[in-house]
């Protein structure tokens, strides 16, 4: 027993040190936003609606999972991690049951699996999750079919039989496009029975054929009793393509199956970390190397504690059984693994479209610890192993760190917008402008976290309707903020929303390092870091969709972190809010604060709220003292001089004679 334990053990150590270092930092990435913030409104039932139109036991799943969690970001990535785990010990024991006399190579053939780096949205744990869940089930329904299939009692078997059946129905029900993997059951049978059988094909297929119920029982259901709603994931619609034009469409899915491939197969391990890792910090960096030591260190115990129970048997050729059946089981199942997602038009990546590649990664692993025994020499075998793990930490590293640092920075502009902005008036709709490309994934903006934070409040209905809408400022959705005219109703599976062109408010970050700017058309903030875009729809943002006159918003910390330590964008935030409300001699007093405690402007457009407030306090003297931080910057002082030149009340001379001198003179 203790023999069969440790190998679970490892494959559980090592996944954690892979996958939980970031793990209390990781909260909604991407669009996970829009499910949590539909179940925060519609609850748990909210999932059946957002899944009617092509994949109903989804919404089964997310019922369950949501029920359980609820909008709390921890559970739902502990829960990934578990089934991540899961997915690796039942490899595991597929292996030992193939290849019982190869213990150590089954151990590698799991590990690589648990680590396999092609994978890229494991960050995404909310709307990914049943994709995870569906690679754990599909090995445990392909493990119950091998048992089922050794079995020689009966109640045994039917017991191991309904098992297979029913988490293969439930995987593939989970994702339709894992049905490839159907083959890799066959071949696994296959393999298992010719062990001790001369006729082994028939015989494998006599000992396979009750679970042609899985995928005929689901495609049944999916063509004549399902009525899909989304072109997507039509079979007959995606059937179309080839039928309207076969060669051509044979042409475009042979070569799109090959770009597959060498995805799955070898580009996964060695193309997915290097954009990733030359964009994180020297220290996390340093932190990884350190990491990829570790397990490497551990993978070598490892290997050093797993005994092989018995010889390798040589082959005809010389190559060891074990690694003939595993480079078959392997490359053909990457083959029948890709192909439903090939003939749905579509293929596999290592970034946007890995997801299509999870279901054949159990095939992927089997297959690159294949290749890797090949190798004959017995020290450049161990390199190329230890290479292909480092590869694979530091390209989850990596991801993990590179996620992280997007999940703060959208957090630090939220919290600030929560400062400067205590209500938001529903039926605005935010254009919005974040500090890095890729932030706002597409055009909405993430506009759920602007939701999440001032309208949580369950609505019940079905399905919801965002209080506010959003747009990312860009090409594509310029001409429709500059017209300004039309009011659009939107919206996606299990939310609506409405796009008011006439009721726009513009937020903008223009640098990481810069405050979020709430812009006020009447007089607009634009740092000299703001893109031209800004500037041009800065006349059209209405701030009076800034309710000021009420209690200000408290961002949940399970979601948006901690309240950072008081900083300067904290003064300026409450300086631009009470330059809203007219309360100019707190504008001034923050300025006083601000500057006595040492704190000042990366971005140094962020004085103009506070030189209007020393102009209209009259306190000139440190009006003149300000001129001093931005006279180097001709930009900031145009702006300066035109704001400080429109004032409306009346100043006094001494402050009109600082305008004139220090801000002006020379500004015609």
């Amino acid at each position: 027993m203790k023999k069969n334990i440790q190998p679970g053990i490892f494959l559980l150590l090592i996944s954690a040190l892979v996958f939980l270092p970031h793990i209390g930092s990781l909260t909604y990435y991407k669009d996970d936003w829009y499910y949590i913030y539909d179940g925060m409104l519609g609850g748990a039932k909210i999932f059946h609606e957002m899944f009617r139109i092509d994949r109903p036991a989804r919404g089964f799943f997310f019922e369950w999972v949501y029920t359980l969690f609820g909008p709390n970001p921890l559970p739902w990535h502990l829960f990934a991690f578990f089934w991540r785990v899961l997915a690796a010990i039942g490899a595991l024991w597929i292996f030992n049951l193939l290849w019982k006399e190869n213990r150590k190579f089954n151990f590698i053939a799991a590990m690589l699996f648990a680590i396999y780096p092609g994978y890229f949205w494991w960050i995404s744990s909310i709307e990914y999750q049943p994709m995870i869940a569906s690679l754990a089930l599909q090995v445990y329904s392909i493990y119950f079919t091998l048992k089922a299939v050794k079995s020689e009692k009966g109640a045994e078997k039917a017991a191991y039989g309904t098992g297979a059946i029913l988490t293969g129905w439930s995987y593939i029900a989970l994702v339709d496009y894992a049905i490839g993997m159907e083959a890799f059951r066959f071949i696994a049978v296959y393999l298992l029975i010719k062990r001790n059988s001369k006729n082994a094909f028939w015989n494998a297929i006599k000992a396979w054929a009750w679970t042609v119920v899985i995928p005929l029982g689901i495609a049944i259901w999916r063509i004549f009793f399902f009525s899909n709603e989304r072109k997507a994931t039509d079979i007959g619609g995606q059937l179309s393509v080839f039928i309207a034009n076969p060669v051509a469409a044979s042409v475009d899915w042979f070569f799109q199956a090959y770009k597959s491939l060498l995805n799955l197969s070898v580009l996964a391990w060695i193309n997915q970390f290097p954009p990733f890792v030359q964009s994180m910090r020297q220290r996390d960096v340093a932190f990884g190397l350190l990491l990829v030591v570790v397990i490497v260190l551990l993978v070598v115990y490892a290997e050093r504690r797993i005994k092989l129970s018995a010889e390798q048997v040589p082959t005809e050729n010389g190559q060891p059984q074990t690694v003939k059946e595993a480079l078959t089981l392997g490359g053909l199942g990457m083959v029948f693994g890709v192909l439903p997602v090939v003939m749905a038009n579509r293929y596999v990546d290592i970034t946007g479209f890995s997801h299509y590649g999870l279901p054949a990664s159990l095939a992927a692993a089997v297959f690159m610890a294949a290749a890797i025994e090949l190798i004959s020499v017995q020290r450049a075998r161990t390199t190329i192993l230890y290479a292909l793990i480092g590869f694979a930490v530091l390209s989850h590293f990596s991801i993990a760190a590179n996620a992280v640092t997007e999940i703060k920075a959208l957090q630090n502009f939220w919290r600030q917008v929560s400062w400067r902005a205590p209500a938001l008036r529903p039926g605005a709709t935010l254009v919005i402008h974040y500090p890095t490309p890729g932030m706002g994934d597409g055009g909405l903006a993430l506009i759920e976290a602007a939701n999440v934070m001032y309208f949580p409040e369950p609505t019940n209905e079905i399905p919801v309707h965002y209080p506010l809408a959003g747009l990312t400022l860009n090409s594509e959705n310029m001409p429709g903020i500059l017209d300004g005219t039309q009011v659009n109703e939107s919206g996606y599976r299990s939310h609506t929303y409405t796009i008011d062109y006439t009721n726009i408010l513009v937020m903008s970050q223009p640098t990481l390092n810069s405050c979020v700017h709430i812009i006020d058309a009447a007089a607009p903030l634009i740092s000299e870091y703001d893109p031209l875009d800004v500037s041009l729809v800065a006349p059209r943002s209405n701030i009076k969709n800034v309710i000021v006159e009420s209690e200000p918003v408290s961002p949940p910390e399970s979601i948006f972190g901690n309240d950072p330590e008081r900083g300067w964008c904290n003064y300026f935030q409450e300086a631009d809010l009470a330059a809203q409300r007219g309360d100019w001699e707190r504008v001034g007093a923050l300025g006083d604060e601000a500057i006595a405690l040492g704190f000042a402007p990366e971005d140094r457009v962020e004085w103009l709220p506070f030189l209007k407030g020393y102009a209209i306090t009259g306190d000139a003297e440190s009006l003149k003292q300000m001129a001093r931080r931005i006279v180097g910057e001709r930009i900031i002082r145009l702006q300066a001089c035109d704001i400080l030149g429109n004032i409306e009340q009346p100043l006094s001379d001494d402050v009109n004679q600082v305008i004139d001198k220090d801000y002006c003179k020379g500004s015609e």
